[in-house]
């Protein structure tokens, strides 16, 4: 039997792809001995939507990593055609630092040069390995405990966890924290498969992002790595389960889409169809005493937006710069997690219910139909629509009230449109309003518990960490998971008090 080891490390990462890597990047440029345990190797597949916006571009090159992506040959995109209802709309991107493109990398390409990132930046990367467990003291995780394929075992002490294992996070059951306190099922499921791209690097077909909808489908291209194609469509989820490798239906479906049938033009099959049918949204608690949860593993927004590539590689970033100030003194971490979980949830909590509302699967409606005839020929406007998928403009500046309510009045004296349809949207869209207000004022009132700015956490690390290590700032106490939990109401507060004790 092999010998277990025991080791120390300031931080163990568990998942080392697009959250993991740059917060292990961060921890790493700043002195910190990170380990990064991943049951995978590199570069290795997984399910994703790939495609990254100017800001993640941005977040890319500031991490050090866009050169080598740039290099593999990964195309850049700066323009987008989106079709919904038969009206064409195309945008160009706000510049993020200099950036006006998107991407489309493959995630075999992608996560394999940000571990070289994080190794390179003095990371400790293992692969072939898988978390088994954690430890506690005082009521805080104190190690991790792992094992890798030869059968070797050992333990890892350490003043941070961070779980970034994606949607099925072993770390957020180890933690406790394994069910959502915020679910929403979302209406669409993925399908896709890689193809051979008949157009020549350089193109403008391989610099753009198709969408097209069709009924209730969307139907989407992506150029990507090695000359190739990404085709996805996004049916009812109900609908996934008709496709198969024989490719009777996806060829059936392609039909619907002369445009999309026309760009791939006959483009060979690269891999076999993959397809998932459960994408539901969630917000998991996120961070606790010597843990955190990023990436999927704390929350996921329907994919519909293409935002979990941006949102891991964003907040893995931050994670990281926020907790290498403040890992010498247990209070002062456990504050500034909970402070950058709480600064995640009112960043994302807008952009969650915006792919709630794309994730709907009624076709194109009488009041879409006049937001797209709006965008159509206004080049500001659809330039906003494209900076909502880039994240530098919130959806909700798109879909303001008096954006809103000129386009219902459009679709309400339009006699194209049924009366009945466009009430439909009202009420719907009023519905969505209301349950966004409602999260962003739950944030707010944990927000206001804390009493202490995230904005007092913009000093330099340096300065941030001998103050914590003196001893020099004693935070107040974070409140209760059982608190939160019991709050969103998903569960009874004396449930969360008993779930929190199992693992405390």
């Amino acid at each position: 039997m092999a010998a277990q080891t025991r080791e120390q490390a300031d931080v163990v990462i568990v998942g080392a792809r697009v959250a993991g890597s740059p917060a292990a990047t961060e921890l790493a440029r700043r002195g910190r001995k990170v380990i990064v345990l991943d049951a995978g190797t590199f570069p290795s597949d997984t399910l994703s939507t790939h495609v990254i916006f100017p800001s993640c571009v941005a977040e890319l090159n500031a991490l050090g990593a866009l050169e080598p992506l740039l290099a593999t040959g990964t195309p850049t995109h700066p323009h987008v055609l989106m079709n919904h209802g038969g009206i064409d709309v195309s945008w160009h991107y706000t510049p993020v630092d200099g950036f006006d493109y998107g991407m489309c990398p493959r995630r075999t390409t992608l996560d394999a040069v940000l571990v070289d990132t994080a190794r390179r930046a003095g990371a400790d990367v293992r692969e072939a390995t898988k978390f088994t467990g954690v430890e506690w003291r005082g009521g805080r995780v104190s190690a991790v405990t792992w094992a890798d394929r030869h059968g070797h075992t050992g333990t890892i002490d350490c003043k941070l966890l961070i779980g970034a294992d994606g949607r099925r996070s072993t770390v957020a059951e180890a933690v406790g924290a394994g069910r959502p306190y915020r679910r929403n099922e979302n209406g669409r499921g993925l399908v896709f498969m890689y193809v051979d791209d008949p157009h020549p690097a350089g193109s403008r077909e391989r610099q753009t992002l198709f969408q097209w909808r069709v009924d209730d489908t969307l139907g989407m291209y992506f150029p990507t790595c090695d000359n190739g194609g990404l085709v996805l469509f996004m049916p009812p989820r109900e609908q996934v389960a008709w496709f198969d490798q024989g490719l009777v239906h996806w060829n059936e479906r392609l039909e619907k889409y002369p445009l999309l049938k026309h760009r791939i033009a006959g483009g060979a099959p690269r891999t076999k169809l993959r397809k998932a049918a459960d994408p539901f949204s969630y917000f998991r608690r996120s961070s606790g005493p010597g843990w955190a949860l990023v990436g999927d593993a704390g929350h996921f927004k329907d994919p519909v937006i293409a935002q979990g590539v941006r949102d891991a590689i964003y907040y893995g970033r931050r994670l990281g710069m926020t907790a290498s100030a403040a890992l010498d003194n247990p209070a002062w971490l456990d504050r500034g997690l909970y402070d950058w979980e709480l600064q995640r949830d009112r960043d994302c909590i807008v952009s969650y219910h915006f792919a709630l509302r794309l994730s709907l699967t009624h076709p194109v409606s009488p009041v879409e139909i006049e937001m797209f005839k709006k965008l159509q020929p206004n080049h500001r406007l659809s330039r906003q629509l494209g900076d909502t998928f880039a994240r530098t403009t919130s959806a909700e500046t798109l879909l303001s009230y008096p954006h809103l309510i000129h386009w219902t009045a459009k679709a309400f004296v339009n006699p194209d449109h049924r009366k009945a349809e466009v009430i439909g949207d009202v009420v719907r869209e009023l519905g969505t309003k209301a349950r966004l207000y409602r999260d962003l004022g739950r944030i707010a009132r944990r927000k206001r518990m804390l009493g202490h700015s995230w904005d007092a956490w913009s000093g330099e690390p340096d300065q941030r960490r001998t103050a914590a290590a003196a001893g020099g700032y004693v935070p107040a106490a974070v409140p209760q998971r059982s608190d939160l939990l019991a709050e969103e109401g998903e569960i009874t507060k004396a449930a969360a008090k008993s779930k929190v004790k199992e693992v405390v």
